[in-house]
């Protein structure tokens, strides 16, 4: 959604209910929701002194501290940790407007010179063993004698995840119509609408997901929807989380969520020593040191191979 309206006030609340919303899915401790709220909540009081003279895209890392010492001047007791507990929570915070406001605008710059350092974690992936498990218990699925088309389509959704790298809000609008086969290379192609209303093409291995596509299209026809129940309404993200998240424990695979199945196909790039630039034009990143950031560590193998390379 759009970064901001104008008023700091309403639209730092706008994001706090997208962000709790987000988190909510982390199956956090009802104690932690109730603490990052908090610290949320007083940071937008803060902001509403600011209003009409700052807005959201405004804020920057002199705000954040005026803001850290205003805590300081009027809570009882504002240790080391509790700074540190208020950075980690307004980071994650604004690192959730960073990667799904479609302005592009990033706010992660702003905490890299924060005099508490807080170290970027590399992103969460499935390894190839699990991988294998899920694909395996997709195909079980399939083959059962019950709902037939849900599962066929959450092996649809599951896949496209996997192996076209694409963001949620990137695949909830997908049709069966949108995956066009290239027949030279053997791939369905994708365009996709991604931040910043910039289209992109990502790509899905065709014998992955063509069993998919054709029992899906026979029984629902090309404009269908992907993400539409049997019923023909459509799946919102909290529901394909709980789908996702569901294939992951009848797989016996210890994860959850849907951005790690992003994270997986950048990761196995990585591993597959893929171009930097390509990874980072198939993710749609607006810049490439949003890529190295994240995905630019290379495993064990891969420095083996390069020293024998030498």
């Amino acid at each position: 959604m759009t970064l901001g309206s104008g008023n700091i006030v309403v639209d730092l609340t706008k994001w706090l209910r997208a962000y709790l919303e987000e988190v909510s899915n982390k199956n956090l401790s009802t104690r932690t929701m109730e603490i990052y709220k908090g610290i949320i909540e007083s940071f937008i009081e803060y902001a509403r002194g600011y209003q009409g003279e700052a807005e959201i895209s405004d804020i920057n890392r002199l705000f954040i501290n005026g803001y850290l010492a205003d805590r300081e001047n009027h809570a009882k007791k504002f240790s080391a940790s509790s700074k540190k507990l208020y950075i980690t929570v307004l980071k994650t915070f604004f690192t959730s407007i960073t990667e799904n406001n479609s302005d592009n605008h990033d706010y992660e710059k702003m905490f890299r010179k924060m005099r508490i350092k807080v170290e970027t974690k590399e992103k969460p992936s499935l390894s190839e063993d699990e991988i294998i498990k899920t694909l395996n218990s997709i195909e079980k699925e399939k083959r059962g004698p019950r709902n037939r088309l849900i599962n066929y389509r959450n092996a649809l959704l599951c896949k496209t995840f996997l192996y076209g790298g694409i963001r949620v809000n990137e695949l909830l609008p997908l049709r069966l119509s949108d995956y066009k086969y290239d027949e030279e290379n053997n791939v369905y192609a994708i365009l996709v609408l991604g931040k910043g209303d910039k289209e992109r093409f990502t790509y899905v291995p065709a014998e992955m997901v063509s069993e998919e596509l054709e029992v899906l299209r026979e029984e629902r026809g090309e404009g269908w929807n992907i993400c539409m129940t049997r019923n023909d309404t459509i799946i919102n993200r909290s529901n394909l989380w709980t789908i996702i998240s569901g294939m992951f424990h009848r797989a016996g695979v210890d994860q959850r969520g849907l951005h790690i199945l992003r994270h997986t196909f950048a990761r196995r790039l990585v591993n597959s020593n893929v171009n930097l630039k390509t990874i980072s034009e198939l993710l749609g990143h607006a810049d490439i040191a949003i890529t190295a950031k994240f995905y630019a560590r290379t495993n064990e193998a891969n420095k083996r191979a390069a020293v024998r390379l030498a």
